[in-house]
């Protein structure tokens, strides 16, 4: 029997596991079977903890087996669960209510600083990340251009759209198109296998809103994620829509920015020279085990 946690942030779910005694690679050919949501435990992806030291290390197994570089949703969740796991390293794990401390998380996409914020009953309940610096070259993306795309042309199944390519730990492509919904849906998978992106690529629908009540600014964001779908939230979606808003004069930077997924607000910031921060919600479900082999051959 393999044990586990579920948790989620803003309805994107996960399936945590201490995987630091585990075949990770048996455990990526059972995320599909253990991802689906009528014969499984069903989520969004996994999240596997390989090692501890020098500091944890997550790894990200995307619903289909896929491995993205990282997941900022995921991140989030996999610090609440390194807490209540006792595995969060001693510097993080101090603090009281209203105090955040800080912790480094190893990923694919490199280190990444936490501020963890606990409650007044000292769960952890929010995460901020520090996401790092978009990469816009071509290259880096990956994406089959000779130059980078800002705000420029994209065509997708007879249709061309204004859009921005980027990587921030996993690539994206952000339009800001006035679009309908039928047509997100249509283009949504489309985009994600465009063959303009060698490694695929997530997809973000944005929309500027009104500012709300005390003028921080809003957008709605839409993703069509990797290897998952739509999804109910994407934090590393939500940064690229940030960092491309600022970068094409959308929005100001530094100035904090509210984005509405289908599943929740996130919070994120992003400077002038494309680095992004992202604070959010994060929230345990429950623990079980699963029965890797009966699964299988279910």
């Amino acid at each position: 029997m393999r044990a586990f946690a579920k948790h989620h942030g803003l309805g994107n779910d996960f399936i945590v596991i201490d995987a630091r005694q585990d075949d990770e690679t048996a455990l990526r050919d059972a995320a599909p079977a253990l991802c689906d949501r009528h014969r499984g435990v069903g989520a969004d992806g996994l999240l596997l903890l390989l090692r501890t030291t020098p500091r944890p290390f997550m790894r990200v197994i995307n619903a289909d087996g896929s491995v993205p570089e990282m997941c900022g949703n995921g991140l989030r969740c996999f610090v609440q669960w390194l807490d209540m796991a006792g595995l969060l390293p001693v510097d993080g794990a101090a603090g009281s209510a209203g105090e955040p401390v800080f912790v480094d998380i190893d990923t694919d996409a490199g280190t990444l600083r936490c501020e963890v914020i606990r409650d007044e009953g000292g769960d952890v309940v929010e995460v901020e990340v520090a996401m790092g610096f978009a990469a816009w070259a071509p290259s880096q993306v990956p994406m089959d251009a000779v130059a980078p795309l800002i705000d420029g042309q994209l065509e997708v199944a007879g249709r061309v759209l204004t859009a921005t390519a980027l990587a921030i730990g996993n690539p994206h492509v952000v339009t800001f198109d006035d679009l309908d919904d039928t047509t997100r849906l249509r283009l949504g998978p489309r985009l994600e296998r465009h063959p303009r992106f060698p490694a695929r690529v997530n997809v973000e629908f944005c929309a500027v809103l009104a500012p709300a009540s005390d003028g921080t600014a809003q957008l709605r964001v839409d993703v069509y994620e990797r290897g998952c779908g739509w999804t109910q939230a994407c934090g590393t979606g939500a940064t690229a829509a940030v960092i491309a808003a600022v970068r094409t004069g959308r929005h100001q930077a530094d100035a904090p920015m509210r984005v509405q997924l289908p599943g929740g607000w996130l919070t994120i910031r992003a400077s002038a020279d494309g680095e992004g921060w992202m604070r959010g919600p994060t929230a345990f479900v429950y623990r079980g085990e699963v029965d890797l082999r009966r699964l299988s051959d279910g």
